[in-house]
C-alpha cells in the first residue's frame, strides 16, 4: 500500500561492456581504472575554450574540456603536447603524433573503440556510432559506442567530436554541441 498509483519499478539493464559506471569524481572524465601518474598539466587557451590538459609518463592520459580543478601541484606545460594542440587548432596538423596514454581505460571494448577511432577516423571525416560499433568489431553496439565516447578520456585528440548519430544528426558531445560544431567546422565538416 506504499506506492503510488500506476508507478512502476523499471528494469535497469546491465552495461554492455560491464564497466563501473557511476559517476566519477571530477577530473577523471568517467574512467574506470586508476588514475594516471601526473607529471604535466596546464590550461591551454584555445578557440573552442580553455582545456586542462595532463601528461604522465607515458604520454598525454586526460584532456578536460571546460577546464575542472587541475592536479595538485604547480602546472607545468609538455611542450610536444601543447605545440601539437596549438597547430592542430591553426589548420597546421591533421594527425597527433604524441603518445597517448589510455591505461585508465580498463575495459577491453571501450579501448578498442577509442583505438579504432583514434587509428582510423582521418581529419574532415566523420563516422556513425553504429560505424564505429562494426570498425571496433561489435556490430550492434552502438550505444555502448556513445557510452565510451562519453567517458573519453582525451577528447580532440582521440577524435570523439568526429562521431555523429545515425542519419548524420550531430549526437552529444562531453563539450558541449556548440564545441563539437566548432571542432568539426575546424576540419571542414559540414553538419
Amino acid at each position: 500500500m506504499g506506492g503510488r498509483r500506476g508507478h512502476r519499478a523499471r528494469r535497469v539493464r546491465p552495461a554492455e561492456d560491464q564497466g563501473d559506471h557511476r559517476r566519477a569524481p571530477r577530473g577523471t572524465r568517467g574512467s574506470e581504472g586508476p588514475s594516471p601518474v601526473v607529471t604535466h598539466w596546464w590550461r591551454q587557451p584555445t578557440p573552442v575554450g580553455e582545456l586542462t590538459v595532463v601528461a604522465g609518463p607515458n604520454g598525454l592520459c586526460e584532456i578536460e574540456l571546460h577546464g575542472p580543478t587541475p592536479p595538485d601541484g604547480d602546472p607545468e606545460r609538455d611542450e610536444s603536447i601543447a605545440a601539437e594542440l596549438d597547430e592542430y587548432f591553426a589548420r597546421r596538423r591533421r594527425r597527433f603524433t604524441v603518445p597517448v596514454d589510455l591505461g585508465s581505460v580498463t575495459a577491453v571494448f571501450r579501448r578498442r573503440v577509442l583505438e579504432t577511432l583514434y587509428r582510423d577516423v582521418p581529419y574532415g571525416e566523420t563516422v556513425s556510432y553504429g560505424e564505429l560499433a562494426v570498425m571496433a568489431g561489435r556490430p550492434g553496439a552502438a550505444r555502448a559506442v556513445g557510452s565510451t565516447m562519453a567517458t573519453n578520456p582525451v577528447p580532440v585528440v582521440v577524435p570523439c567530436h568526429r562521431v555523429l548519430a545515425a542519419g548524420g544528426r550531430i549526437g552529444g558531445y562531453g563539450g558541449g554541441l556548440r564545441m563539437k560544431r566548432a571542432l568539426l567546422a575546424l576540419e571542414r565538416v559540414d553538419v
